[in-house]
């Protein structure tokens, strides 16, 4: 049986908490996010945020077929800035934030030694969100 599986993974660094001001984490990190909401904004017809949040994709901000490679990639891109980011784990929720899309149940990324020792000198967590395709199992 030949497998036409196909993973593909976006990563990005996630700062969110009640006191964050989206527009102070651009202007330390100089950087544009990826996408950034204040506390109180309108979520839905009778709903608000209650949290800000802060992300950044990177440069790239595209799909990867290697979750690794995307994963060093924002790293590197963000060393320079690990001092800001530790400080900023200290007062508000931080994370790698990862999406895994997949089209069968089977395989996933794998983590080599080197990342695993680049993710821990960072010094926050990684979220994997798993999406699965609608049309599993179909040639495309």
């Amino acid at each position: 049986m030949t497998s036409t599986s196909k993973h593909r993974y976006t990563v990005e660094l996630r700062i969110s908490g009640k006191e964050l001001l989206p527009s102070v984490i651009t202007e330390e990190m100089e950087l544009q996010p990826t996408n950034m909401r204040q506390a109180g904004e309108r979520r839905g017809a009778s709903s608000v945020f209650t949290e800000g949040s802060w992300s950044f994709a990177g440069a790239d901000m595209k799909e990867w077929d290697s979750l690794e490679a995307g994963l060093s990639s924002l790293m590197n891109e963000l060393l320079p800035k690990k001092w800001l980011i530790s400080g900023y784990a200290n007062r508000f929720d931080v994370c790698w934030w990862c999406a895994h899309f997949q089209d069968s149940f089977d395989g996933g990324p794998t983590f080599s030694p080197g990342l695993l020792r680049s993710l821990a000198e960072f010094g926050i967590g990684l979220f994997l969100d798993n999406y699965v395709s609608a049309e599993s199992g179909s040639e495309n």
